[in-house]
């Protein structure tokens, strides 16, 4: 079925979805980030996205399986969950009503100025007493900013590196768990309005296999990380989703 395609298109997806499964276990985040504009180069844009939506659904399940003290992590972030699902269900209520590229450049902005923030002595930290009902606020915005435009990580990436202490293998079990609110229902949703199709489907379940190789391999690197770099890298990341939400707007 994969003939419709020259073998070098199936070798470029079969890298850029290695290198999505490869920053995903070394950071926890960045796979569609990453991987859709790359088979992009190759595909039809529609196409890069929809093939992707088994393959983050697994990631996320499997990192978050592999996290230590799950139910730790359940106990501490299950209102933001909650709030994902919600924000995510309005979001894609008023997708036909909302102003999408006003509310990309002015979530991207504040994103990025977040992000310089947070790489300078000036960054922020949550009070522990604020941890819960700030989930709620950004897990509600994750959901909402999703729901209309499908960018659910920089609130979600905001919101945890906001947090004192959050080490870097918690980091990665609480995003892991916090995106399957969102890609469960986002995966759902695509094949429901037949952008994800029998084909794509069938397409999206073999992406599953680079995209485990490399998240295996990322893994490994998470543990040659330091727990400082691995905040930079995290800003980073922020940084470039900040990005991608202004090109997005006037794209």
């Amino acid at each position: 079925m994969l003939a419709e395609y020259g073998p070098w298109i199936v070798a470029w997806c079969f890298f850029a979805l290695g290198c999505g499964g490869l920053i995903k276990g070394a950071l926890g985040v960045g796979t569609p980030l990453l991987t859709v504009p790359m088979m992009a180069l190759v595909l039809p844009p529609q196409m890069a996205i929809a093939i992707m939506a088994i393959p983050v659904v697994v990631a996320n399940l499997w990192q978050f399986a592999q996290a230590e003290r799950s139910t730790a992590v359940i106990a501490r972030f299950w209102p933001t969950f909650i709030a994902i699902l919600i924000g995510t269900w309005i979001g894609v209520k008023i997708l036909s009503v909302i102003d999408e590229k006003t509310l990309l450049v002015l979530v991207g902005i504040a994103v990025i100025t977040f992000a310089l923030l947070q790489g300078s002595r000036f960054r922020l930290h949550l009070p522990d007493r604020l941890v819960k009902p700030a989930g709620i606020f950004f897990g509600g915005a994750s959901g909402l900013i999703g729901g209309v435009s499908s960018f659910f990580g920089p609130m979600l990436i905001t919101y945890l590196i906001s947090i004192r202490g959050l080490a870097k293998n918690q980091f990665v079990s609480s995003i892991s768990f916090l995106y399957v609110s969102a890609v469960v229902p986002w995966a759902i949703t695509l094949y429901w309005f037949g952008i994800l199709d029998d084909r794509l489907l069938l397409y999206s379940t073999f992406a599953t296999l680079p995209v485990t190789l490399g998240l295996l391999a990322g893994q490994r690197v998470r543990g040659h990380i330091s727990e400082a770099r691995f905040q930079y890298l995290i800003i980073g990341i922020l940084i470039v989703s900040g990005i991608s939400m202004l090109w997005r707007a006037y794209h």
